[in-house]
């Protein structure tokens, strides 16, 4: 029997980020607070077993800490509100937020800041998509396929839009987007936000796909990659 690997696979950067930080601070000797991550640091079990092995407690909210304890962000991200609240309650945080993600954030701030309608493409009940609406104000118009595409182009006749995506989509969803605001005649800016690493590995499984029998996807069921 011949295996063959993938050309690309294994964690991207921002969640290889994420774990080398959430394992730094979990190794630290003396610390005043106690240990926490908000969530699931990642979309992977094994890895989240492995922290509270090492002490690290997940809770569900900051309504859970108390001044003096120290909460690791998700590499997902958390609204604006989130990391007021960590200050007003004297929590410390440990970002692991994806630096991408991090740079969608920042682009849908300064949209709702200048007044300008906000599109996210990408599941609604996804922690990524969560927090990015949490920086426009709760405002983003969230399509997660082409009938929200078609009800939200309604309500956006006339604007301009700011479009982002959630990182992990597949390239056809934002197509499938494009082609009904272009079919609509809505105009619209584009920041083309799906990861590298994302379309890397969705590449080479189609790829592989097409060259073996049988296909092996290791990882966690609950992750969009």
């Amino acid at each position: 029997m011949e295996i063959i690997r993938a050309r690309h696979s294994g964690f991207c950067f921002g969640v290889n980020r994420a774990i080398d930080m959430a394992f730094s601070e979990a190794e630290k000797k003396e610390r005043k607070g106690r240990l926490f991550t908000c969530g699931y640091l990642i979309h992977n079990k094994d890895v989240v077993k492995r922290l509270e092995s090492m002490g690290v407690t997940m809770i569900g909210s900051l309504d859970e800490a108390e001044e003096g304890d120290t909460v690791i962000v998700r590499s997902h991200g958390e609204p604006r509100e989130f990391y007021e609240k960590a200050a007003a309650k004297g929590i410390h945080l440990i970002d692991t937020t994806c630096v991408f993600v991090k740079k969608i954030h920042d682009i849908v701030l300064k949209a709702h800041e200048e007044g300008v309608p906000v599109v996210v493409i990408g599941d609604r009940e996804h922690q990524e998509v969560k927090a990015t609406n949490g920086w426009c104000g709760y405002s983003a118009h969230v399509i997660g396929n082409e009938a929200e595409a078609e009800a939200e182009a309604v309500s956006l006749k006339g604007s301009r839009p700011m479009i982002v995506c959630q990182t992990t989509i597949k390239e056809e969803l934002l197509k499938d987007v494009l082609n009904v605001f272009d079919s609509a005649g809505i105009d619209y800016d584009i920041h083309n936000t799906i990861c590298n690493a994302t379309r890397e590995r969705q590449e080479s499984c189609a790829e592989l796909a097409a060259q073996v029998d049988a296909m092996i996807v290791i990882g966690d069921e609950h992750s969009s990659n």
